[in-house]
């Protein structure tokens, strides 16, 4: 008897042992499953709990990449790239021959253009809603990269109030006519968005925060102003209380809170050539002493032929490039100087194309000279086509 019960122990022993083993390598099993199988975040979560670690490293693969960024020059001096053309690849080779053989080492990229849409596609949840981007720039990781490695400066230019785009998917945030309650159109057919609604504000800072994630060093804010051209008598103004000064005013002290001090991203506004020696608004509400505080550059568009005959007693504006930017510009230093604003946050845009005159290789040197001779050394370039004129710089 004594014999079978150790016999019996042992067997029982043995069945024991092996039952432990298999339940162990059973669990072992299943988590190596269950782990393998770790539900995206798309998926659904009802046993995540056994593999949060895994969850949160999938949910970190998807997060922004943060982009390095390039440091403002001490001179700027830039040319414009429209999204078009920094989408297609012979147009970029020219302008990369160009950026390697002249003195440019920053370029202006369309972000979003009088069309209202972005030359390629947001990051940004809500940007991607509203459907917002094109493949106009298919691979801007790949171009801006590349324009880094040359140590070129990446601009990229908002057009804000001027919107089409937005005004059709929000047309309570833009202007209508009051003939028929329509949204209101430009001579252009262009619509535009309300100067004073916040929602076209915060819809710029989202814009610009995504731009800047995606790699762009610096933003650059275009058409924020009120409208000049169209039926203007037509346009309904109901909503608005405030002066135009004001609200242009408003609008940059909110960029510059929410772009410059909440998201430490450079920024730059482009405004007319005239309001450098305007008393006034000139009707759209840019007064230069109004906007410099609260942006890091400003930029004037001092294109010779955009001035009327006889403006500083010139004739005929186009054909004199050197007298128009030096006067201009002059004028705008002792704006910022009265203000005690640094006169080096003047960058003024310069002329590149045929208008009112045909543009040599002189005409376009003077301009840059005349930046130079009243003591400033940035300039921006700005040819519509994007051919730019060999030897000028």
């Amino acid at each position: 008897m004594s014999t079978i019960r150790e016999q019996t122990k042992h067997y029982i022993h043995y069945i024991l042992t092996g039952i432990i083993v298999l339940v162990a390598c059973s669990a072992v099993l299943v988590r190596n499953t269950v782990v393998a199988h770790a539900p995206t975040p798309a998926e659904p979560q009802e046993n995540a709990a056994p593999v949060i670690e895994e969850v949160r490293v999938v949910e970190k693969v998807v997060e922004p990449i943060k982009k390095t960024h390039q440091d403002i020059p001490e001179f700027v001096k830039g040319i414009y790239v429209s999204g078009w053309v920094a989408g297609t690849t012979t147009s970029m080779n020219r302008i990369f021959t160009l950026l390697d053989t002249t003195t440019a080492n920053t370029v202006i990229i369309d972000i979003k253009d009088a069309t209202g849409r972005l030359s390629y596609q947001p990051r940004d949840p809500e940007l991607q809603k509203i459907g917002v981007g094109t493949n106009r720039i298919r691979n801007l990781d790949e171009l801006l990269t590349k324009l880094h490695e040359k140590n070129i400066y990446v601009i990229g230019r908002v057009a804000v109030f001027q919107d089409p785009y937005f005004a059709t998917v929000h047309p309570d945030s833009a202007f209508k006519d009051t003939r028929s309650g329509a949204l209101w159109n430009d001579n252009k057919g262009l619509a535009w968005l309300k100067t004073n609604d916040v929602a076209t504000w915060d819809y710029t800072v989202r814009i610009a925060r995504d731009a800047y994630a995606q790699g762009f060093d610096e933003i650059n804010l275009d058409y924020v102003r009120f409208p000049s051209d169209g039926p203007l008598s037509y346009l309904d103004k109901s909503s608005i209380t405030s002066s135009r000064t004001d609200i242009v005013r408003d609008f940059f002290i909110y960029m510059d809170q929410k772009i410059r001090q909440e998201s430490a991203i450079p920024l730059s506004a482009d405004i007319f050539g005239l309001a450098t020696s305007a008393t006034g608004d000139l009707g759209i509400g840019q007064i230069l002493e109004y906007i410099a505080p609260y942006v890091d550059y400003v930029a004037p568009m001092v294109y010779p032929s955009h001035f009327a005959g006889g403006t500083y007693g010139i004739a005929d504006p186009a054909e004199q490039p050197y007298a128009v930017i030096y006067k201009s510009m002059s004028d705008a230093i002792k704006k910022m100087t009265v203000i005690q604003e640094n006169p080096q946050k003047l960058r003024p845009w310069l002329q590149d194309f045929d208008l009112g005159a045909v543009y040599t290789v002189d005409m376009v040197k003077a301009q840059i000279q005349a930046v130079q001779d009243v003591g400033l050394d940035s300039w921006m370039m700005w040819d519509p086509r994007t051919v730019y004129t060999k030897g000028a710089f």
